[in-house]
């Protein structure tokens, strides 16, 4: 067995933990736990651990101070499964690091081979918090026109104050709002309250959110999806105040507002 051991050890089993389920395995699939651990030929410490193990991995289950051994195409099965998640897990790690990475490097790429400053385009913030945190500034500079595009607008309670400020400085606002909930439509009872003009958008998904103040700044989020996999997964937040941008921006909120419910 010892080949087989060897392939144990390359699935990330200890030589113990291989040693004490091919031992148990060869003899009877079912042994009393104190025949195992003095059956072992290994030290107490180190068996009870080898076993804890085989228990954690799926490979053995207890019964009435019994050891049985998992048939190996049921736990080996897990342990494929167990491990596939992993490097899921850590590709999808990996590709918010080099989302990361690449928001910081770019700019400084086109900076030095094209002249291109980021911020004469659009300016990657670093998280939502940041987002909402230049919303709010956003919503402060206004003088004349704010226009929101959100879903549920759960960020609301977080800009509600700067929003309150620019209304009461006569600035006139418009919210377009995807898919109201129980909690977006105290939401939308609290804008209408204001006097906010809010509508309902087109139910079908859009890739994009944002504020804009004056056709002069623009707050946004890009929603972007992996392949083959229709729902959005990684958004990207950032800031502009590039006319070509903020004139894309204003003529798709225009042309969803065109086609939205007035409430």
């Amino acid at each position: 067995m010892e080949e087989t051991q060897e392939l144990l050890k390359s699935i990330g089993f200890s030589g113990d933990e291989s040693q004490v389920y091919l031992s148990l395995l060869n003899k009877r699939v079912r042994e009393t736990i104190d025949a195992v651990l003095t059956g072992s030929g290994l030290p107490q410490d180190r068996a009870e651990e080898a076993i804890g193990s085989l228990v954690d991995k799926g490979m053995v289950s207890v019964s009435r101070n019994e050891l049985v051994v998992i048939p190996p195409r049921v736990s080996l099965a897990m342990i494929l499964e167990e491990e596939r998640r992993k490097k899921e897990a850590h590709l999808g790690n990996v590709e918010q690091t080099v989302g990361e990475i690449r928001s910081r490097l770019e700019p400084i790429y086109w900076e030095k081979t094209a002249g291109i400053r980021s911020g004469e385009l659009m300016d990657p913030l670093s998280d939502l918090k940041e987002m909402e945190l230049q919303t709010a500034k956003v919503i402060e500079n206004a003088k004349e026109t704010i226009t929101i595009f959100a879903e549920t607008f759960g960020w609301y309670p977080r800009v509600r104050q700067a929003l309150y400020g620019a209304l009461e400085r006569g600035v006139n606002a418009k919210v377009l709002m995807m898919a109201p909930d129980e909690d977006s439509a105290k939401i939308l009872k609290d804008l209408k309250t204001l006097g906010i003009e809010v509508r309902l958008a087109p139910s079908e998904w859009y890739p994009i959110r944002g504020t804009l103040r004056d056709n002069a700044e623009l707050v946004f989020l890009i929603w972007v999806t992996k392949k083959d996999e229709p729902k959005p997964v990684h958004y990207f937040p950032h800031y502009t105040s590039n006319s070509g941008l903020i004139r894309i921006f204003s003529d798709a909120f225009k042309q969803r507002w065109q086609e939205s419910k007035p409430l």
